[in-house]
């Protein structure tokens, strides 16, 4: 009587296969599960959290709107605080609206809903008034009263000043000369175009400003130059007039001695 040997490896490869799936039909499957299982975890819920939370922040802070609160659930953003004027929240909504976070297919709205949580101004005089402004807030407000409807004009593109923006570049400079502490100069851009482009472009322009001063009299060491890019619009991107407002230059006290 004969006796047929079966090798361990024709219970695997046999045709039709021994198992309805081999072990190579669920690594895919396995695959999915993971990053299913990460999308949903709560590393990646901060992860997202934090750049919402990050870059609101940022656009809030960038537009003087620092006395909003700020709380974030995933996309979802809830502001709050006490307004300091009548529609001050409304405006506080659609600015948040506009924060951009990066994502693997470019950058998009941080946050998929946007909510608020404020308070009435208090009616006049029935609170104590307010704190005189700081010598840096107060050197703020003086810089951007001088840049109040105009703005620093460059060649397209180019961080070369417009010679046009001379007169405007001796007020500023008059201005800051008499400022306490440090200025920092920040250069903003519209979307059109390479984000890296429009890096440079920003970063070239504010310090392209901050050498301008310093030829006319305000010390280096009090001018610090950063560029922003398209990541702080202050209006809408989708008219002409909107990207015109977002392509400008805009001074903040960072300390006062």
């Amino acid at each position: 009587m004969q006796s047929a040997v079966l090798h361990p490896h024709l219970l695997i490869w046999r045709d039709p296969p021994v198992w309805p799936f081999v072990w190579r039909g669920l690594l895919p499957l396995a695959a999915l599960a993971l990053a299913v299982s990460f999308a949903l975890g709560p590393v990646a819920r901060n992860w997202i959290e934090g750049d919402v939370q990050r870059e609101t922040r940022d656009q809030l802070n960038a537009a003087g709107f620092g006395w909003v609160g700020l709380s974030v659930s995933g996309q979802s953003v809830t502001l709050s605080g006490e307004e300091p004027a009548p529609g001050a929240g409304e405006r506080a909504i659609g600015l948040a609206k506009t924060a951009r976070c990066a994502t693997w297919i470019g950058r998009r709205s941080c946050a998929v809903s946007v909510a608020g949580r404020f308070t009435a101004p208090a009616p006049p005089g029935s609170a104590a008034a307010a704190p005189a402004p700081t010598a840096a807030q107060a050197c703020e407000r003086s810089l951007a009263g001088v840049l109040a409807g105009e703005q620093i004009e460059f060649a397209s593109g180019s961080a070369a000043i417009d010679a046009r923006s001379g007169a405007l570049l001796d007020r500023l400079a008059k201005e800051a000369r008499s400022c306490p502490g440090t200025l920092r100069i920040e250069g903003h851009t519209d979307p059109v175009g390479r984000s890296a482009f429009n890096r440079s472009l920003s970063q070239a322009r504010a310090a392209a400003v901050r050498d301008a001063l310093i030829a006319r009299g305000v010390p280096a060491e009090r001018l610090q130059a950063r560029g922003f890019a398209a990541r702080r619009p202050i209006a809408d991107n989708t008219t002409e007039s909107g990207r015109a407002r977002n392509r400008r230059i805009e001074f903040h006290a960072v300390s006062a001695n």
